[in-house]
């Protein structure tokens, strides 16, 4: 499958609270990947920073991914935000190209 879109969220957890975020997040993601069209969702963490992880999600097309981000999973990063669990989160999405622009390209 194909993928045409990507989002990405890096977690800096607090000192000490690394294993609580590593195991929440972990469990979001599992929930994640059972309950989109997510092709996959994964974890990735800084070989230098203990406390630092990148969660990626790869998307068969930007439709499919803008609509999960009402999934009520999501809450678990703002839960674990306004618990002082992660002291900076940043969100970012990559759009590689639309369903209508592969077709137009086949076409």
């Amino acid at each position: 499958m194909l993928v045409s879109a990507i989002n990405t969220v890096e977690i800096h957890a607090t000192q000490g609270r690394s294993r609580e975020v590593g195991e929440r997040v972990t469990h979001m993601l599992d929930v994640l990947n059972s309950t989109t069209q997510c092709i996959a969702y994964t974890l990735t963490a800084d070989n230098s920073h203990a406390d630092h992880w990148i969660v990626s999600g790869y998307w068969p097309s930007f439709a499919q991914m803008q609509a999960h981000f009402s999934h009520p999973q999501l809450n678990g990063f703002m839960e674990l935000v306004f618990s002082g669990a992660i002291s900076r989160i940043h969100f970012n999405s990559f759009v590689i190209e639309t369903a209508e622009e592969g077709l137009r390209r086949v076409a």
